[in-house]
């Protein structure tokens, strides 16, 4: 595999540094991720995982799982990382420190990331003299990687019946809804690893209400159906739905997420929001040599 993106998300990358120039350093921070994401090596990472051999219904495919990392690679693509964060605006500047900092444990903030574990990464962040809403925001991207390459991985052994509101692979919350192809069959895509699956029927994938409460939508008139966004009554969560007529690719789906920022908008200004990420149980465990 080569170090480059699927011809989709080059496509996005471009429209998208033309559409959004006021997005440019959140862009390169996430192309500088899904190129990474294309090494080879995170590749052999996935080959030496294993999953727990017992999982209960409804458990994602990486919780329990044994990752085995090179503690130098993730070291340094992780102060990579940071290190361009931090050009990002005022905000992240403290993130250049941390990238420098001989405390920064990448192993550790790399499992957090994949867990969604939010107190344990709020913890390395008071470590490291951060804000920890601004390593939430990167931490995301420091584990897409790793799970992306779990996904190529592991995808094909997801149960085609799994109907839950997370990512069958990673356990995320659905980032995006595609409504595709001809038929607009529903498919919910994860952003971190690219997952796709099913949810049928009318049923929120937050908090599994069922029934048109749960599946209201706001409809920009311009758009009519190709780009709105779903609501719930129930929890007040929402979920951006986009028509397309192929599946996207597993890189494609965090730049769909920024090309559809402006619904994001809509659904906040009403007061919607996404619920918290839900740790991974039990968390996979990723271990450096």
């Amino acid at each position: 595999m080569n170090l480059t993106l699927s011809p989709g998300a080059r496509r996005q990358l471009d429209a998208l540094s033309q559409a959004q120039p006021e997005a440019g350093p959140w862009l390169a921070m996430l192309e500088a991720t899904l190129a990474e994401a294309a090494d080879p090596i995170w590749d052999a990472t996935a080959a030496a995982t294993t999953l727990q051999p017992e999982r209960a219904p409804g458990t994602p495919l990486l919780a329990g799982a044994q990752i085995p990392l090179d503690r130098d690679r993730a070291d340094r693509w992780l102060r990579r990382l940071l290190a361009r964060a931090a050009e990002a605006g005022s905000d992240a500047i403290p993130l250049r420190a941390a990238a420098s900092d001989d405390a920064l444990d990448a192993i550790a903030l790399l499992e957090a990331a994949v867990n969604n574990d939010g107190d344990r990464l709020d913890g390395i962040a008071r470590s490291l003299g951060l804000d920890p809403e601004t390593l939430g925001a990167v931490a995301p991207l420091a584990a897409m990687p790793l799970l992306q390459a779990l996904r190529r991985r592991f995808g094909a052994a997801v149960d085609p019946r799994w109907s839950e509101g997370v990512c069958p692979v990673c356990g995320g919350w659905p980032t995006l809804a595609e409504q595709r192809g001809l038929e607009r069959a529903r498919r919910l895509r994860c952003g971190r690893c690219g997952g796709d699956w099913a949810q049928p029927g009318i049923r929120c994938p937050f908090c599994d209400a069922v029934g048109h409460e749960a599946r209201a939508a706001l409809v920009a008139e311009a758009d009519r159906e190709s780009r709105r966004v779903e609501t719930c009554a129930v929890c007040r969560g929402y979920l951006k739905n986009v028509s397309t007529l192929r599946a996207w690719a597993g890189d494609e789906v965090g730049l769909a997420d920024l090309a559809t920022i402006d619904l994001e908008l809509v659904a906040v200004d009403r007061e919607y929001e996404r619920p918290e990420a839900r740790p991974l149980n039990p968390p996979a465990m990723v271990s450096g040599g």
